[in-house]
């Protein structure tokens, strides 16, 4: 290249002086010589020739060199991931071993069912064992999927590298010397890294796609287990339906009952772990809940209490008093119905807590009796919850249902005979109906034992005990969650609303859609672990959860239904930071206001937008399909959304540039009231009439906005007044300055005024201009300085005058109305005097 450029400019320098050697013998040489025109040509063209070939091969080697740098790098890039992955290292051990523990744990499992099967099934043990092999199989493809995800990782940087590495770029060796040692440098430290690489890829990917195949060889064991099991139920099921022995009577068809225990024990020990590990998710959600509801009431608590409220509350103070066991028992309550089929080890537990946070409540909520019918059905529960906890057959446990189902009819029978004596009514219908079918099944339950129907016996002494347990739960749970609504309702209401609501409590029936639901709720309860009810639910759930396709989008029902209940508690979670940082209707008007104000707009947007983020999610709609409904919104805009958007977007500058507070007294298009609320579309203004407003957040930017209340709660009033003509005024002066002096909520600073206006038509008028530290407090203080300044003046002798007319009226003359008397001429032909009387 430099040899090139000092040749060509050899060249030109040459050519430049033939040129002006030319120009300067111009007279000398006046015709061209075409014979050195044209060697001058050929030359050049040669000299571009060589130049041209030498600055194509310098660019093809820099751009070998580029090409070659960047595949290089990517190389190595891909070599140190690959390097960082296993060094990081994938847990081969611990899925070994957990592989060999969950085939270990699946033998003991299947045991007396599968393998060495017992002459006596029972229900538990097949339930049981049922529902502990689909957690089994729940972790097994966990941990499947865990395996495939490092198998895919580390294939896909396989692939790459092999395609980076059979790439022809990296074998052209470059011409120049100095390059060509570089290149050989490089090449030899790439491909003893690279060979490296690729042998521990091989190893790892050799041994995980070993454990996916184990993994996989257990997973159909499993599912082949599940399927027999299946069977298994379903020809026990048949039996069961009916009253007929089930009891092997030779002592080969029943084990003792230290080995009852230790089989029971083991069976149910793994499927409480397992079911916790494979629910995280949804039991995480349930504690966060919990923990919200919790400082939920604690913040309504200590509302009522600054409010004064908290002694006179006519609800039952039950979660107020106990926010602990109230939110624990209404969540437990709830949320039993979204665990997907818990095991009956699981919901003894949480009804074990659910039973305790009931009996805090209780203790003081209840009278003796009725606390001490609580205790010994809470006491038998107990008692049950341990029996069906054993899932093998003994003769002694048979004749231990026998006995606890006549304990259960007694008491029921019991309760039954007192229930019209005072203070031992039963109240709730659905409680009354729980008693009858309490006795009803611990009846047949008796039956059923005397029978040898064992199955049958325990499933309906057991049920009849839960039924009672559920009876009490789901009514106090849904009594103490219309308590926190009703209370949660009371803080935004003025003291006459509150009086009204809790007047019509007294009226408060439940409705019979709710007993039906009570109804639904025990039935679920009780038989989602049964067979007939998985048959029957098991296409409806796998419908659910099933995806459907639409075009080239993918969705299911379940999605659908996570959509909207995430929308659903983004603007519930909304309104209760809303709530929870507002200070109440109910609070005494010399509170201060939150500081937050507006801003809390700006947090429930925040909310409500990550909400609707998080559901779009979950629905898996990708960011371009968003894109196009934001696209098709903004048409809708054009069209017919102006308002709407026009509130939205006053909304937003309403929160960024605050004109508004919460609590600020504002008047706007002839309202005047405080601020209630400041929404997203629209606002409310409480009037001093006591309705509320809705204004739309357009208006009160395009308005004219009138705030009392925007830089201070101070606010300057008036009182207008006269006093009769020769008042001394200078004393009148005085007194009224001493009147306002004399009032504490009268400000001092910035200092009352009291002019003299104008001499009026019977009064000499005053105006009066003074200051109060709040808003609220203008009409208090005008009604007491009104009082003051009218004992003052009559205490001093100055009248307060009013306007007075005097009236003359003026009679006819006596002689003239006797002539008139005397006179036959009619009244219509008598005319008037000019001036019949005078007005002064």
């Amino acid at each position: 290249m430099i040899k090139s450029i000092v040749k060509l400019n050899f060249f030109l320098f040459f050519l430049g002086t033939i040129a002006v050697f030319s120009q300067t013998n111009d007279a000398i040489v006046q015709k061209p010589n075409p014979a050195t025109g044209k060697k001058l040509d050929s030359l050049m063209q040669l000299l571009n020739s060589e130049s041209l070939k030498e600055n194509k091969l310098n660019y093809d080697f820099n751009v070998l060199m580029s090409a070659q740098n960047s595949k290089f790098n990517a190389l190595n890039e891909q070599i140190q991931k690959a390097n960082t992955i296993l060094k990081e290292g994938i847990d081969y051990k611990g899925f070994t071993s957990e592989l060999a523990l969950l085939v270990k744990w699946k033998e003991q499992s299947v045991t007396g069912i599968i393998k060495n099967k017992s002459k006596m099934q029972t229900v538990r043990d097949l339930t049981t064992t049922s529902v502990l092999l689909n957690e089994l199989l729940k972790r097994t493809k966990s941990q499947l999927e865990k395996i495939s995800a490092n198998n895919k990782s580390l294939s896909s940087i396989q692939r790459k590298i092999d395609s980076m590495a059979i790439d022809e770029l990296f074998y052209k060796i470059p011409v120049q010397e100095s390059a060509k040692k570089n290149y050989y440098q490089r090449m030899t430290l790439t491909t003893k890294d690279l060979a490296l690489a690729n042998t521990n890829l091989k190893n790892a990917i050799d041994s995980i796609q070993k454990l996916e195949i184990k993994g996989n060889i257990f997973k159909y064991d499993l599912e082949s287990d599940i399927a027999f099991l299946k069977n298994a139920r379903k020809t026990l099921n048949d039996k069961t339906s009916t009253i007929a022995s089930d009891v092997i009577q030779s002592k080969d068809g029943y084990s003792s009952l230290g080995q009852n225990f230790k089989h029971s024990f083991v069976k149910g020990y793994l499927l409480f772990v397992f079911y916790i590990a494979n629910q995280t998710q949804i039991l995480t959600v349930m504690f966060i809940f919990i923990i919200g509801l919790v400082i939920y009431l604690r913040v309504i608590r200590s509302k009522y209490k600054k409010a004064n409220m908290y002694e006179d509350l006519k609800y039952p103070g039950h979660v107020l008093n106990y926010p602990i066991a109230s939110s624990l028992l209404i969540m437990i309550s709830i949320f039993q119905f979204f665990l997907p089929t818990p095991p009956f080890v699981f919901n003894a537990f949480i009804w074990m807590i659910s039973g305790i946070a009931l009996t805090i409540i209780l203790r003081k909520s209840v009278v003796k009796y009725w606390f001490y019918v609580w205790i010994a059905f809470f006491i038998l529960n107990n008692i049950s919850f341990q029996d069906n906890l054993f899932l093998l057959y003994s003769p002694g446990e048979s004749r231990f249902i026998l006995l606890m189902s006549i304990i259960g009819l007694v008491l029921g029978f019991f309760i039954l005979k007192n229930r019209k004596k005072e203070g031992k009514e039963i109240k709730e219908k659905s409680f009354a109906v729980a008693i009858v079918v309490f006795i009803v099944l611990e009846f047949i339950a008796i039956i059923c034992i005397f029978k040898d129907s064992y199955n049958l016996g325990k499933i309906l002494m057991t049920n009849g005990y839960f039924t009672i347990f559920i009876a009490y739960q789901l009514m106090w749970a849904f009594g103490l969650s219309l308590d926190v609504l009703n209370l949660s309702k009371d803080l935004t209401q003025s003291e006459e609303e509150i009086l009204n609501a809790q007047e019509g409590l007294k009226e408060f029936k439940v409705s019979a859609f709710i007993y039906l639901l009570f109804g639904l709720g025990w039935y679920v309860l009780l038989s989602r672990n049964t067979y007939s009810f998985q048959n029957f639910m098991q296409p409806i759930a796998d419908a659910f959860y099933e995806k459907q396709q639409f075009g080239e989008f993918s969705f299911s029902f379940n999605s659908i239904f996570l959509f909207f209940f995430i929308l659903f508690m983004s603007g519930l979670s909304a309104r209760i930071v809303s709530f929870l940082t507002t200070e109440s209707k109910t609070i005494g008007s010399g509170s201060p206001k939150s500081g937050l104000g507006s801003w809390l707009l700006l947090i429930r947007i925040a909310i409500i937008t990550l909400g609707v983020l998080i559901a779009f999610i979950s629905f898996g709609i990708p960011m371009d399909k968003i894109a196009l409904m934001i696209s098709a919104l903004s048409v809708g805009i054009g069209f017919g959304l102006q308002n709407v958007i026009n509130n939205l977007v006053s909304g937003l500058i309403i929160a960024f540039e605050k004109p508004i507070n919460l609590d600020d007294i504002v008047e706007v298009g002839g309202n005047m009231g405080k601020m209630k609320s400041i929404g997203i579309r629209s606002s409310v203004i409480t009037t001093w009439d006591g309705a509320d407003v809705i204004i739309p957040n357009g208006d009160l930017l395009s308005q004219h906005l009138v705030n009392w209340t925007m830089g201070s709660n101070r606010r300057r009033y008036e009182i207008d007044l006269g006093v009769a003509y020769g008042t001394d005024l200078n004393q009148v002066k005085s007194i009224l300055i001493e009147v306002l002096n004399q009032h504490e909520l009268v400000l001092k600073n910035p200092t009352p005024m009291v002019w003299v206006t104008k001499f009026n038509d019977s009064a000499i008028d005053f105006t009066i201009k003074y200051w109060v530290p709040h808003f609220n407090f203008g009409n208090d203080v005008r009604n007491d300085l009104i009082i003051a300044i009218d004992v003052a003046f009559k205490t001093n002798g100055i009248e307060i005058p009013f306007p007075q007319q005097e009236v003359y009226v003026q009679s006819f003359d006596s002689r003239k109305e006797a002539k008139l008397e005397n006179s036959s001429t009619t009244a219509s032909d008598i005319v008037a005097p000019d001036k019949s009387e005078e007005i002064l």
